[in-house]
This record gives C-alpha cells, structure tokens and sequence, in this order.
C-alpha cells in the first residue's frame, strides 16, 4: 500500500508540479523576452501562426527600401542636372543677346567681341555637358562613366569647329543656305575623331533619347534624366537642325565663334546672322523644355517617393502585428506567471513535509 501511495502520490505529484514549474519558468522566459525586446519571441520559429507572414513581409520591405534608395540617388542626379541645364539655357539666351548687338550695323570691332563671348561660352558649354554627380556624368545617359564631350578643353579646336570655320569662311550673300547646310552637316557627324562627344552618344539625336538613364522604382523602370545629344522633348526643330537642341548651341557658339573680321559690310553677313538668330532662338525654347521636363521628372519621383513610404509604414504595421508583442500583456502576463511559479514552490516545500495521513 505504502509503494502504491509513493509512486502514485507524493512522487507522481512531484513530477507533475515540476513539468508545471518547468513550463512556467519557460514561459516566464518567453514572456521575459517580449516585454525587453517587443517581440514575440527571439526567432521566427517562436512567433506561432503569424509566423509566414512575418517571413513573407521582411523581403517585401527591404525591396521598397530598395526603390526609395534608388529614387534618392536618381533625385540627387536629377538636381545637379537641373542646376546644369539652367546654365545651359543661360548661355544660349547670352548668345542671342550677342548676335542682336550685331545683327544690324557692326563694326569688325563689335564682331570681335561677340566672337570672343561666343568662344567662352562655348567652352563653359563643354564643361556643362561634363558635369558630374559623384562619379556619373549627368549628361552621359545609361553609361554614366564615359564623359559626354572627349576633350572639352581644346573644342574651339576640335575638327567639328573647324569644318564650321571652313564652311562660314566661304560665306557670300548667295550661298547662305548653303553654308548653313554645311554647319549642319559638320554638327550632326559622329564619325570619330569628327564629333566631339562620346562614341556612346555620337548617335542620331532619335537614338540618343532612348540612352537616357533608368530608375527602377516599382516592377518597371522610368527613363530619366537628359543626355548631350538627345532630340528635344516637345518642341519641334528648325530646317537648319541636327535635331539635338544641345548640338545645334554648340553649332551655332561655333559659327559666331568663326566671325572673325566680318563686320555688317561683308557679304552674306546680315543674312547669315539674320537666320542663326532664329534658329537660335528655337534651340532656347527647346532647351527650356528640356529644363521643365527635369523638373516635370522630379516631381514624379517626389510623388512616388511619398507612395512607397506609405507603403512602407503599411508593411511595417503587418509585420508588427505578425511579430510583436503587446506590451500591456505582456507585463500582465509577467505578474500572473510570478504568482504561478511562487505558489508552485511553496506547494512543492509543502509536500516535503506531508505525511501519509495527510496524502490519504
């Protein structure tokens, strides 16, 4: 009687009291970890039922941070080339004020000093066009490390100005069309060693649009961005264009810049400037639309920026619906489970000293 009372009794409760502490005290851990760390459990395998959920979510937020990474750097190329089109834009208004000072009587004196202007400005176009974000040139489309104009410090010199130079040296009053055709022609080759850009943009100006650098910011990408010899955005060309906004400025800087000794006298001269002042004056409202479409790009970004946030707080929630603890429970359940695990040992003190009669 007395064995069946031993193993059935004092010793069966004590095994059971000792599995209940065992599983309070694992549950007092648990409940330990929640109310420092605020989650449910240290890994997923602990979550319980929100566990997949809790797994499939983490990869979808770090793919959206990933797009808004991705956004951020496009934004900060975005500004620079804003920054740098403005310029650009600057500079063709200055050489449309030059050539009105002299589209009427010049002196070979006043030529001179618009042909001075017109060989600065063309030198600050060719470092415009070089302008870097980091190490991307803004102006370089998708190859962002090849600079857009080879050799920027020498392109007064370059083979492209001097076929100008040569073509406007020819200059009569009855071959104006001509030698403008022959500017364009000079300006729109890409033959290496005769463009002065890049051999990835000396390009038709059509092909030269479809370079633009992407950003991937959802399951597709955007084209953003604007690249030296690409066609204009909106507006349509002159008959004298290469049909890149940016190559017809660097023609027409050229053309002024080879007036040398002319004046208002020689042959053609009037009509020559006449023509390039019109045309010019096309290329402005085309860069001008090339600058607002920087702008129009930026603002397209911002507002995806602000979506993917939203969604970002969206996935965050999930998740922490799926992971984490509730603090308030938490710290409720922390007392209750004290209280459980204390009366355990006292009634586990209790019974060391219960005699036979008191089992019975």
């Amino acid at each position: 009687m007395s064995t069946t009372i031993g193993q059935y009794g004092g010793d069966g409760a004590s095994i059971i009291l000792s599995a209940a502490i065992d599983n309070i005290t694992l549950m007092q851990q648990q409940n330990s970890w929640q109310t420092s760390a605020g989650t449910l459990a240290e890994t997923y395998a602990g979550v319980g039922d929100t566990r997949q959920t809790a797994i499939s979510l983490n990869p979808k937020i770090t793919q959206v941070a990933s797009w808004q990474s991705n956004i951020t750097n496009t934004q900060t190329n975005l500004s620079i080339t804003s920054t740098a089109m403005t310029q650009i834009v600057s500079l063709a208004q200055s050489l449309s004020t030059d050539l009105t000072t002299v589209t009427g009587t010049s002196s070979t004196t006043a030529v001179a000093t618009v042909v001075e202007q017109a060989k600065g400005l063309l030198s600050e176009l060719a470092t415009a066009l070089n302008t870097q974000s980091g190490s991307t040139y803004v102006f370089a489309g998708q190859d962002g490390t090849e600079a857009p104009v080879t050799d920027p410090t020498n392109i007064s010199s370059s083979t492209m100005a001097t076929s100008i130079a040569s073509a406007v040296s020819g200059l009569t009053s009855s071959n104006v069309d001509s030698v403008l055709a022959a500017v364009t022609t000079a300006a729109s080759s890409n033959t290496a060693g005769t463009s002065v850009f890049s051999s990835n943009l000396s390009v038709s100006a059509t092909t030269a649009a479809s370079l633009q650098a992407s950003v991937v910011m959802s399951t597709t990408s955007t084209k953003v961005g604007v690249v030296a010899t690409q066609s204009s955005t909106t507006s349509s060309a002159s008959s004298t264009s290469t049909g890149s906004p940016i190559r017809d400025l660097m023609s027409d800087l050229m053309v002024v810049a080879s007036l040398g000794g002319m004046s208002s006298e020689t042959d053609g001269y009037t009509d020559l400037v006449t023509k390039l002042n019109t045309s010019l004056n096309t290329t402005i409202g085309q860069l001008t639309d090339m600058e607002a479409q920087v702008g129009v790009q930026q603002s397209a970004l911002t507002t995806r920026a602000t979506a993917l946030t939203s969604i970002t707080t969206m996935l965050k929630d999930q998740l922490s619906n799926a992971r984490e603890a509730d603090a308030a429970s938490a710290i409720t359940a922390t007392t209750t489970l004290k209280t459980q695990l204390e009366a355990s040992f006292t009634l586990v003190a209790d019974m060391k000293n219960m005699s036979l009669a008191s089992y019975l």
